[in-house]
């Protein structure tokens, strides 16, 4: 399968070199399916309620310079998607309801893992988001959603990621922490971002034009995230659930006169979790644990009469129990320019800072154990010796080139600032480029 998806990548950047004019050529820059439109039959199945998706992402990685291990590398990770979307008022007749289902396969390798960090201390960042959750087959989403009182009350359950309805943010970067949610990188025991799903339930009011509040229920399930076989990407069992994780979700949506009525979204929230977490320091076992956060985002400026073109600003945070949580906080602040020039009206320019905030709980138990075991100062060579963990910041500056709605590329160049948070290994500079390809 890894074989079959690094194909497809790059038979899509071979695509690239050919550069035809009209609308209906294989590879115009206004195709909207790099297979079409299927003579007509995908318009009608949509018209019908039936609207289907495939997409291949591929991120590239080679290191510069710095991280634990020097030595050049080129690590590629996958990801196929495959997608269907149902609205059951047009096939059955039940007015504002859809389902959703979607299957992913995962695969390739970390350029992180394999050079950037101490191998021995546990990862924070990745400087290819796709990778993880194993290279295996999921079940990513089987959902139905149905509205209420003009479809301002809306009901969700079924399998899905937790980020699809809480903790969402935008994803314009090819580095982990500055694509999209942050729970699922600070608490990912009991936060599942995608391509994993559980079992859960959301409702979502909207109480006022641009306000609204939202409240779910999900389990929390350690077999969601075994990777041993493709078998465990489709679990439905909830024979080993431990208990609940349970987010709230206040959202603001304005168009505020100081950003001459662009539009924003504002969001705060919290989540409890009900299952047992072990403390940090002591080891005992706590009754559940908690976190917040919030998510910003702005439309500073528009260019002339397009309102999809100008600079945005986003802010994610996240704040979590330090008793029980190893990173302790996380902060993201992005900025990205769409449409930079009149010829490349869909193009985007970005840039990102993204940090992770050891707990200091985790640094001081870790210096204890090295103590214990006659380490008093960083030991490259011994298998025993614990990597001490601080602080991890992650940079990023891309272009986004869209050459057509089914066909992109992002060449990225990252930094890394204490790799895993480990003082003692190099800053590191990586060299990346993501690919996505949508069938």
């Amino acid at each position: 399968m890894q074989q079959l998806l690094l194909k497809i990548g790059t038979l899509s950047l071979a695509l690239l070199g050919c550069q035809l004019a009209s609308a209906n050529e294989f590879y115009s820059a206004d195709r909207q399916w790099l297979f079409g439109d299927w003579n007509g039959e995908r318009k009608q199945l949509e018209d019908q309620g039936y609207k289907f998706t495939a997409a291949i992402m591929s991120q590239a990685a080679t290191n510069l310079a710095g991280g634990y291990n020097d030595d050049r590398s080129f690590d590629n990770a996958a990801q196929l998607t495959l997608g269907a979307n149902f609205d059951l008022n047009k096939i059955a007749g039940w007015e504002n309801t859809t389902a959703g289902l979607m299957i992913t396969k995962r695969d390739g390798n970390a350029l992180t893992l394999e050079r950037i960090k101490d191998p021995r201390a546990s990862t924070l960042g990745n400087s290819q988001e796709i990778y993880g959750r194993g290279k295996i087959w999921r079940l990513t989403q089987a959902w139905i959603k149905t509205g209420f009182d003009d479809n301002r009350v809306q009901f969700k359950i079924g399998r899905m990621g937790m980020s699809d309805d809480f903790n969402s943010s935008q994803c314009e970067f090819q580095n982990l922490l500055l694509c999209g949610g942050q729970l699922g990188k600070s608490i990912g025991s009991i936060w599942y971002n995608w391509p994993v799903s559980l079992w859960g339930t959301n409702v979502k009011y909207q109480f006022a034009p641009d306000w609204s509040l939202g409240v779910g229920v999900y389990e929390v399930n350690p077999d969601n995230v075994k990777t041993d076989s493709d078998s465990d990407g489709f679990n439905l069992d909830m024979d080993n659930v431990e208990g609940a994780t349970i987010p709230v979700e206040l959202a603001w949506k304005p168009k505020l006169a100081t950003f001459n009525g662009l539009p924003g979204e504002y969001k705060l929230g919290a989540l409890y979790s009900t299952a047992e977490a072990k403390d940090i320091r002591s080891g005992e076992m706590q009754d559940g644990k908690y976190s917040f956060w919030l998510n910003a985002q702005q439309q500073l400026t528009q260019h002339g009469a397009d309102s999809k073109r100008g600079l945005y600003i986003s802010f994610n945070g996240v704040v979590s129990d330090k008793a029980t949580t190893f990173v302790e906080s996380t902060q993201q602040l992005a900025l990205w320019y769409k449409g930079p020039f009149d010829s490349r009206p869909n193009d985007s320019i970005g840039f990102g800072l993204a940090n992770y905030v050891v707990n200091d709980r985790v640094t001081d138990k870790q210096i204890a154990t090295n103590e214990g075991r006659g380490y008093y100062s960083y030991d490259v060579l011994a298998s025993d010796y614990v990597p001490i963990q601080h602080d991890e910041l992650n940079v990023e500056l891309n272009y986004t080139y869209q050459w057509s709605p089914a066909v992109m590329l992002r060449p990225n160049l990252q930094y890394i600032y204490q790799p895993s948070g480990v003082k003692e290994v190099d800053d590191a500079w990586v060299a990346g480029l993501s690919v996505k390809v949508n069938f």
